[in-house]
């Protein structure tokens, strides 16, 4: 067997265990071009998905013994750093790397950080490109081009405690105005041992929930190039989460991102959660959770939550390109992402949720409802989780910032909403 080198640093391996192997020096592959020893580089993000492939790859070794592969594992943010090193220097130490195209997929095509794929998936093995979802495909496409290929498929959902539905009265929330009925009843119903909901509050994760509010009244984030935050529906959409945090929520919910939300709602401190389709493993785990038995989970009220993947991509400044595409391929084929699904990784194909081997893994009813939720974000999700620019990172920021002040109470959702388009307006054409 071919022994490729594993590299980790800054993690908590999620869901397996990672045999770790000694560190290597090496800062590029040999590629001599006529079929000889190839060694490819490969970093990827510390979360359950890298460290389940990067588990998996000397699979990927034992069928191709003339490839090596050096995978270097590392908590999100040093991931990034280490991308954006070896990309803005154009170094050929980097030949594969995890990326997010609905974040940084603007700049980083902009930039030529991107090997486009489509050559090489129309090239791939017969069946590869068969059964990805469409929605998965989409949002791994900048300008058009392929940039990645998907390796999972996440979105916000809605968990809830049906044993305080049932106490309160009252049904899963299909609309916005179901929900906040709903978090009406359940504070009134409470005995003060729960708030009533946990969702985001802090500024530059908000926006992944807020955007199943503002797609629930109809609208895009951008028509026309303008940002749509000044539309009477955008200022009910702000109004609407800001109520539900700062009336309904936790305190300091201003705070909150997925793992103190998560947090909150595994201990029993919260009736509903909204938040990503990537947490049912806290929520169901026995040494983290009290809620396992009462967990409901289903679609976000008021539909078109937000979808997103992360994606396998090659380097433009990779040596191996032919290899890489072999890697990629691997990764994200059928057989794998069977492997990683059974894992918990959710699959971006649409073919694996008939596959009967998938099905038999989900044997519970909250296994089965999770699998529905993630269904329906395959073919009724936004793969746009903010107005697409250059700058996303920055214009999520500012809409956090903005309903942030709403929940504060230091402005009014018209106010927040004209702040909002007023910063984001000029970063749209960038």
């Amino acid at each position: 067997m071919n022994t490729g080198k594993r590299i980790v640093g800054g993690i908590a391996a999620a869901g397996i265990v990672i045999s770790l192997a000694a560190c290597s020096s090496d800062s590029g592959g040999d590629s001599s071009g006529d079929g000889g020893p190839v060694t490819l580089n490969v970093l990827l993000n510390g979360n359950a998905i890298g460290t389940n492939i990067e588990a998996m790859t000397d699979a990927f070794e034992d069928s191709h013994p003339d490839i090596t592969v050096n995978v270097q594992v590392l908590a999100e943010q040093q991931m990034r750093d280490k991308e954006q090193l070896n990309l803005q220097s154009r170094s050929n130490a980097m030949d594969v790397y995890m990326t997010l195209p609905s974040r940084e997929g603007p700049l980083f095509q902009a930039s030529g950080y991107y090997e486009p794929l489509d050559d090489y998936a129309a090239g791939a093995e017969d069946g590869f490109l068969d059964g990805f979802s469409t929605i998965a495909i989409d949002g791994m496409k900048v300008d058009g081009a392929t940039v990645a290929m998907p390796m999972n498929v996440e979105g916000p959902i809605m968990y809830y405690r049906t044993d305080l539905f049932e106490e309160a009265g009252i049904e899963v929330p299909e609309s916005i105005d179901d929900l906040l009925s709903a978090a009406e009843a359940l504070e009134s119903s409470s005995d003060g041992s729960y708030v009533p909901i946990t969702l985001r509050g802090q500024a530059d994760a908000l926006a992944y929930d807020f955007g199943a509010f503002f797609h629930a009244e109809g609208l895009d984030w951008v028509t026309d190039g303008e940002p749509n935050f000044t539309d009477p529906k955008a200022i009910e959409a702000i109004d609407q989460y800001a109520t539900l945090a700062s009336e309904y929520g936790p305190e300091g919910v201003i705070n909150y991102s997925f793992n103190e939300s998560t947090n909150l709602f595994a201990s029993g401190g919260a009736a509903i959660e909204l938040e990503s389709s990537n947490l049912l493993p806290t929520i169901i785990a026995p040494e983290t959770s009290s809620v396992i038995d009462t967990t409901g989970i289903a679609t976000m009220p008021g539909g078109a939550p937000s979808i997103l993947s992360w994606g396998l991509a090659m380097s433009p400044f990779s040596e191996n390109k032919d290899a890489s595409w072999e890697y990629i391929e691997w990764a994200t084929n059928y057989d794998t992402q069977l492997e990683t699904a059974l894992l918990g990784i959710a699959p971006p194909r649409d073919a694996l949720y008939e596959d009967e081997t998938y099905t038999a893994s989900l044997d519970t009813p909250l296994k089965q409802q999770w699998s529905e939720a993630l269904q329906y974000l395959l073919t009724d999700g936004e793969t746009e989780i903010g107005p697409v620019s250059q700058q996303a990172p920055e214009i999520r920021k500012i809409i956090g910032d903005g309903v942030g002040t709403v929940i504060l109470g230091t402005a009014t959702a018209e106010e927040a909403a004209q702040s909002i388009q007023d910063q984001i307006s000029p970063l749209i054409t960038e």
